[in-house]
């Protein structure tokens, strides 16, 4: 009975395929040609995905995707950096308003000493370092006139005092071309102090015999500069203070957050024209001795002049 009802749906449906021959599309692999597929390299494949011609995509985006995409990313970075520009304005402009504020000399941040307290010379050159080089020339250096005024329209604002103890290193031009300024400052240390040297350091630390001069004179931590080698102090001509002589009053120290540092003026004339030379400043207290050194070099015009003929 089965049998027979086989046969009658197979006949009734002739245009059904049979099972297991290969015009059967839901069959894999039944037929050796239909097995075999194209295969296609893993190198094709990642260019397809670069560039699609067909539908033409750039790494499965279109065109347009693409540049909605780089415009907000552009539009997110420029409102981010500027978030963060007015937050930090904002930050720094309630900290300066505030009672423990104070401003620190750039150069006093960057100068340091091995031993002791830290020194900081005014001018330097670029990038912070203690180098003053510059042709015969007002306007060659007029960077350095500019910083030493920059310098002491600041402190005077704070103080309301003028430094009439600098002598001529106190008002512009400061002795630039010939007789060139250097001002030196201890840099700012709320806690710092020292005491004056004795005369039993004084022997240990074999101190010059201008500051034992000066030791019998008054009480204070003294500067002294001179030629690191004796080349230097060959053509270093002469050296002034301002004041004079050079030290700082320990009473002064330690500094409030209201003060500032003491200057004491360097002035150096008479020196060789067209040479670098290396300079040496050293406050001598009874803790211990702290330096700073700088290159000065001063280009004479008749060097100039022969240059440009």
């Amino acid at each position: 009975m089965f049998k027979r009802k086989d046969k009658n749906t197979q006949n009734k449906h002739p245009s059904l395929p049979v099972p297991g021959t290969s015009r059967d599309p839901g069959v894999i692999g039944t037929s050796e040609h239909d097995s075999k597929e194209p295969r296609v390299s893993w190198t094709k494949r990642c260019c397809n995905y670069i560039y699609d011609r067909e539908r033409k995509l750039f790494c499965g985006r279109t065109c347009k995707s693409w540049l909605c995409i780089i415009a907000y990313s552009i539009m997110y970075l420029v409102f981010l950096s500027t978030y963060t520009m007015i937050f930090l304005f904002g930050s720094l402009s309630i900290i300066k308003f505030l009672d423990d504020y104070q401003t620190i000399d750039k150069a006093e941040l960057l100068t340091y000493s091995t031993n002791g307290i830290g020194l900081s010379a005014t001018p330097t050159s670029l990038n912070i370092l203690p180098v003053i080089w510059y042709r015969n020339d007002s306007k060659d250096y007029a960077k350095y006139v500019n910083e030493l005024e920059n310098l002491l329209v600041k402190r005077k604002k704070r103080e309301a005092k003028n430094y009439t103890d600098l002598g001529p290193c106190g008002t512009s031009p400061f002795g630039y071309g010939n007789s060139p300024c250097i001002i030196i400052r201890i840099n700012k240390q709320l806690k710092w102090s020292a005491k004056p040297l004795d005369e039993d350091n004084a022997r240990k630390l074999n101190v010059p015999l201008k500051i034992k001069q000066w030791m019998k004179m008054d009480q204070k931590l003294w500067l002294h500069c001179e030629g690191i080698h004796s080349y230097d102090k060959e053509h270093m001509g002469k050296i002034t203070y301002y004041p004079d002589p050079p030290g700082f009053d320990p009473k002064l120290f330690p500094l409030s957050k209201y003060t500032d540092s003491p200057l004491i003026a360097v002035q150096i004339s008479n020196f060789t024209l067209g040479i670098s030379l290396a300079i040496k400043c050293s406050l001598w207290y009874n803790e211990g001795v702290s330096t700073i050194e700088y290159m000065l070099y001063v280009t004479p015009k008749k060097i100039e002049n022969l240059r440009k003929t």
